[in-house]
């Protein structure tokens, strides 16, 4: 059995690692895993396998809900980000729900800071392999992989119940009193009176009704103190727009200067994030003319290079990429 440094090391040497095309899900992750689809997940597995920790993460995996629910049922899994530690593996919810059913993205934690916030290697973020800075807003949990010498899980899997004492659980029974004149007495106690008032705020918003504040109610919290209904979905932090380096190299900022342009000339309606998914491709297809199946092949290069002017050929590389983005400096796209 490997350890977190040797999983840390290994993610480390993927830095830098992309798709051929972008869009494609084509690189040596994917190849590896022999299968070419999303591959947040199969990084994990791949950085496992090449440092002797692939038991350790529970197994091969390209399927994030899948992989979540195995720490759970190993008893490795934790909800939130308290305890978390580097080398422990970190999973996602775009969607701002944070439930182990919306999991879309993991990575591997390689530091923790204070603030509440984490550094992250993360595989297909923004088409390449790359490191990420994340705060809880859309974290799940994490599983913490069984290496030799892995420190124990915390006490507790990060929800509040019945039972439950803290700062937490005054800052709990606060938010019931504002958003449903609960009338709990705020001590930090979690009894009686404060699992009565969870059920009754997880009913009204058509919950699962279980008295246990995890971080799905708690979404569904925040959006309700906010006078919203389901959860919010957290704005991604993309960088004001700004001349980009023409370095050929389709990266966060140049993705997101291609949204801005797709949504004025197009009215594509992206949010933009910097994150090539199946919408920005369909959108960037149909403006260059190309058929919009959401997948960067031959026909979407030879469409894209033609756009920008340049011979034509049927793949997009790294010319294809500075050229795009002289023109979107030049706002010439």
């Amino acid at each position: 059995m490997g350890t977190a440094n040797g999983m840390i090391a290994a993610a480390r040497k993927l830095l830098g690692t992309t798709e051929h095309p972008p869009g494609s899900n084509h690189n040596i992750v994917t190849t590896w895993y022999g299968f070419s689809g999303a591959w947040c997940d199969m990084s994990i597995s791949y950085e496992a396998a090449h440092s002797d920790n692939l038991k350790a993460v529970m197994g091969k995996f390209a399927l994030t809900t899948a992989h979540a629910r195995a720490f759970q049922s190993h008893g490795r899994w934790h909800y939130g980000i308290g305890g978390i530690r580097a080398g422990d593996v970190v999973f996602f919810d775009w969607s701002g729900g944070r439930s182990i059913g919306g999991i879309d993205h993991v990575g591997l934690v390689e530091a923790v800071h204070s603030g509440g916030t984490i550094t992250t290697l993360e595989g297909n973020t923004s088409d390449a392999f790359r490191r990420r800075l994340r705060n809880s807003a859309c974290v799940v949990g994490y599983g913490r992989p069984a290496y030799e010498g892995a420190a124990p899980m915390p006490s507790h899997d990060g929800i509040l119940r019945k039972g439950s004492t803290g700062k937490a659980v005054k800052t709990l029974q606060k938010n019931l009193n504002t958003v449903q004149k609960a009338g709990l007495t705020v001590d930090g106690q979690f009894g009686d009176a404060t699992d009565k008032a969870v059920r009754v705020f997880q009913a009204k918003h058509k919950l699962t009704v279980d008295g246990e504040y995890g971080p799905h109610t708690a979404a569904v919290m925040k959006a309700a103190l906010a006078g919203k209904p389901g959860v919010i979905k957290p704005r991604a932090l993309v960088a004001a727009a700004a001349p980009l380096v023409v370095d050929g190299q389709f990266g966060p900022a140049t993705c997101a200067a291609l949204q801005r342009v797709l949504n004025g000339k197009a009215a594509a309606g992206l949010d933009v994030d910097g994150a090539f998914g199946p919408l920005t491709v369909k959108a960037l297809q149909s403006y260059v003319g190309a058929t919009a199946d959401g997948v960067t092949g031959p026909d979407t290069a030879t469409a894209l290079n033609k756009h920008l002017g340049l011979p034509p050929h049927d793949t997009w590389d790294d010319t294809t990429t500075s050229q795009l983005q002289k023109a979107l400096n030049a706002g010439a796209f």
